[in-house]
């Protein structure tokens, strides 16, 4: 090749070059503007190059206290579709979509063409760009063959989408203390809510690049973030106490013919929450309750019919969701009656206000106040020790006693043991119970406490409080504080002093007179069960039943009294065995059925009484705990 000609071709290289480059560069600057400012046409036909994948965490576990499994979570497919981009038109897409998921296509195709008519609507009213409902849920969690039947389907605007699924074992025992989760998987009841920091976990996420087709090419690195389960819980309920404690409730309230009933199982000694139940059950033969519209004229008294009212209704009960029933174990209060009796007693020998063996007048069974109230006795007697008072429980010696006390002590006294105030187990709508407050603290209230009355409480404060009976040692008079966790190693559970070592064992000694009465009862009147295993030492108590607040629109009938005459609420308090007690429980009927109050059988040593003995009995062995029944428990006398 002639120079003249090389470098021609030189020349036309490093031109053809140069104009490479030159290309190259404005298309990297095209690239790197587009990157910086990208026109708004240009982001609405290509939208986002980035996109996030959520991976959604795992709630934790809940199990027993024996690591049991009680509730866990798995994931399941559900379909919802897009009513935009779903076959149109969907005659055929719905029978084949209905086939598949098993359901009538008119259901199917109701909620299809539905949302589907809607859109159209929308769009004729305001245009192409007019807003339009892309998500309609279809279906509920489906079964793995019939999600895989959808998938195979590929029908347009038909998706299938992960969610988590809370599962029970022991659902049917424990459905209103375990609770609830809602759509979001957030708890919302019981103990998915109470321990819901715990069990939440934390979604991982990824960022990745798209290309022009919105496909995902590669994730950017550093944007990985893995998910982190939930915890795992082990409460403090174990599930065998808590079958027990059911079983032998379901037949106590049968036996009773009675509306409802609750039991509470504690360890004292830790305040651990070992069993809670409570059943409501339909009564043909309750009537509802003669309210009288809020705006009906008329002041004179009205004579309310003798009937059985339906007082114990499922308040907030759903049948067909046992886990949203209200748990009346925390929420609701309750009249104790003599069941209090051991508290007020240990309050009154801890002042030294009285002695053990000091006798007091009881007047064969009735007494007049020196403000004219007339106090009877259901045991009648001319004289009782101290002791015998609350052994034989006497309303007469109770009363006498509390008078030498001030109002303020005594109502100091009952608010130490925890009355009035929520025991913060973290179960939500826990009640505080109604102690009057000093201001209205009569000497008629003083009277009525004595006993159990004119004060509200739930079981789970009472269960609180008589802890310090059945705790021994140093521990012996304090009042733990509740929980449904596993207690610590060696945690005591210590919240208070209530009363001395010395009274607690006195109480729970003299208590141990009543549980036997409650055991000959049972042997001579109840189908002769006899041979227990281990002692008890409780106290029962009966009181009328509360009329309750007027539904939102109604007002008591003019003179009527605030309780339903005829009917009440009973209850035992207990713990077990005497010289080391390992349970703490109470038992409450509600409304015993009109045969038994006939009958005369319907106080808390008839109906309660029973029902504590039983899950004492078969709770304590299950536990493995060494019986220590003495002679007087095998006597027919």
């Amino acid at each position: 090749m002639s120079g003249a000609g090389g470098v021609r071709v030189g020349w036309i290289g490093l031109a053809v070059s140069g104009l490479c480059v030159a290309v190259f560069a404005a298309v990297f600057g095209r690239v790197a503007m587009l990157q910086s400012s990208v026109s708004e046409p240009l982001v609405a036909a290509v939208g986002s190059r980035h996109g996030v994948v959520v991976t959604p965490a795992v709630r934790g576990t809940l199990h027993d206290r024996r690591g049991r499994l009680i509730a866990s979570t798995r994931f399941g497919s559900r379909v919802f579709i897009d009513p935009v981009s779903f076959e149109s038109p969907p005659g055929e897409a719905v029978v084949r979509l209905a086939e598949a998921l098993g359901l009538p296509a008119s259901s199917v195709g109701e909620r299809v063409i539905g949302p589907m008519l809607a859109n159209a609507a929308a769009v004729a009213a305001g245009g192409a760009d007019a807003p339009q409902r892309r998500y309609v849920r279809l279906t509920g969690v489906l079964d793995d063959l019939a999600a895989e039947r959808v998938r195979r389907l590929g029908l347009a605007g038909v998706h299938l989408e992960r969610v988590p699924v809370r599962e029970y074992t022991a659902h049917e025992d424990l459905a209103s203390l375990i609770g609830k989760v809602g759509a979001s998987d957030t708890g919302l009841l019981g103990m998915e809510h109470a321990f819901e920091s715990r069990l939440t976990g934390l979604s991982g996420s990824a960022r990745y690049v798209r290309d022009a087709g919105r496909r995902p090419m590669w994730i950017e690195p550093g944007t990985w973030r893995a998910s982190e389960h939930g915890a795992s819980v082990r409460v403090s309920v174990d599930l065998a106490v808590q079958r027990i404690a059911l079983e032998e409730l379901q037949r106590g309230v049968l036996e009773s013919g009675a509306a409802g009933g609750r039991v509470l199982v504690a360890d004292p000694s830790t305040g651990e929450i070992l069993a809670m139940a409570d059943l409501v059950r339909e009564l043909p033969d309750a009537e509802p309750y003669p309210w009288w519209p809020a705006d009906r004229v008329g002041s004179g008294p009205v004579e309310v019919p003798a009937r059985r009212y339906a007082a114990v209704t499922g308040r907030g009960l759903n049948p067909a969701e046992p886990a949203m029933a209200r748990n009346r174990c925390v929420e609701d209060v309750y009249e104790p009656g003599s069941s209090f009796k051991p508290f007020v007693w240990a309050l009154l020998t801890e002042s030294g206000l009285v002695t053990l063996d000091e006798t007091f007048d009881t007047g064969q069974g009735f007494w007049v106040t020196p403000y004219r109230r007339i106090i009877r006795d259901v045991t009648a007697r001319p004289e009782m020790t101290w002791r015998e008072v609350l052994i034989n429980s006497s309303n007469i010696g109770m009363v006498k006693a509390s008078s030498r006390m001030s109002f303020d002590a005594l109502r100091v006294g009952v608010r130490s043991l925890g009355f009035g105030s929520r025991t913060r187990v973290g179960l939500p709508g826990e009640a505080a119970g109604l102690v009057t407050d000093a201001a209205d603290w009569s000497k008629y209230t003083q009277t009525s406490v004595s006993f159990g009355h004119e004060i509200a409480v739930t079981p789970m404060q009472v269960v609180r409080a008589f802890s310090a009976f059945c705790r021994t040692g140093d521990l012996a008079g304090t009042i733990p504080d509740m929980t449904l966790l596993g207690a610590a190693p060696g945690g005591s559970g210590v919240s208070r002093r209530a009363f001395s070592g010395e009274v607690a064992r006195e109480g729970r000694l003299a208590m141990a007179e009543v549980a036997a009465r409650v055991e000959r009862l049972m042997h001579r009147h109840l189908g002769g069960e006899r041979g227990w295993r281990y002692t008890m030492f409780g106290k029962s108590g009966t009181a009328d039943l509360p009329l309750g607040p007027a539904p939102e629109g109604y007002r008591r009938p003019p003179g009527a009294s605030g309780y339903l005459d005829g009917q009440y609420v009973t209850s035992f308090v207990a713990g077990a065995p005497v010289a080391e007690p390992r349970i703490a429980l109470v038992v409450v009927i509600d409304d015993p059925g009109p045969e038994r109050i006939a009958d005369e059988r319907h106080y808390g040593s008839w109906t309660a009484g029973p029902v504590a003995r039983r899950i004492a009995e078969r709770t304590l062995a299950y536990l493995g705990v060494e019986p220590d029944v003495p002679p007087a428990v095998e006597d027919d006398g």
